[in-house]
């Protein structure tokens, strides 16, 4: 009996800890495997928007596949130009925060193989943290399609192509 009270108050506490999350708890360079891939994501804060209630976070990601880099896009812009596409601006992932209701991040994904939209990105993404140091990174490729042409009577049926990176992955932070 001792013991599941102890269990109890252990898993209240680490459920608080992980609810009480902020922005700057998913900022850095994340890291997972997946077979012979190793994928890297760095996250960055970017702009403050609406008072302080939507930050934005910027990020790169690299592949990795049997220790041979693939793919390279960590070396990311620290500033985006509002208003404008991020297609040519070296990032490759925007993230919102939304403060306090929603304790993870969704985001746009600008996969550099499959260039989703002409390279407009996709979104879809959510990242969730799971504990101080882990990370649950998803991709769901039909919700992105779906809001992209949603409500558009003159969008054409657009298939999925899937992503050029893991779309279902636990990371950890590794800086």
């Amino acid at each position: 009996m001792k013991n599941l009270f102890l269990i109890s108050i252990l898993l209240i506490v680490s459920h608080i800890v992980v609810a009480q999350n902020s922005v700057t708890d998913y900022l850095g360079t994340w890291k997972g495997e997946s077979g012979d891939t190793i994928f890297t994501i760095t996250l960055i804060q970017g702009d403050t928007l609406y008072n302080n209630t939507l930050i934005n976070v910027l990020g790169g990601y690299s592949i990795a596949v049997k220790g041979e880099i693939i793919d390279d896009y960590l070396n990311i812009n620290t500033h985006r130009i509002p208003n404008r596409n991020l297609v040519g601006q070296n990032i490759y992932i925007d993230a919102a925060y939304h403060l306090p209701a929603e304790q993870y991040l969704g985001f746009m994904f600008y996969d550099q193989r499959k260039k989703h939209f002409n390279g407009e990105g996709i979104l879809g993404g959510v990242m969730k943290l799971i504990t101080f140091n882990q990370l649950h990174w998803t991709l769901d490729e039909k919700y992105g399609i779906w809001h992209k042409i949603e409500g558009d009577e003159d969008a054409e049926e657009v298939q999925p192509i899937g992503f050029s990176v893991p779309t279902d992955i636990i990371l950890t932070k590794v800086e």
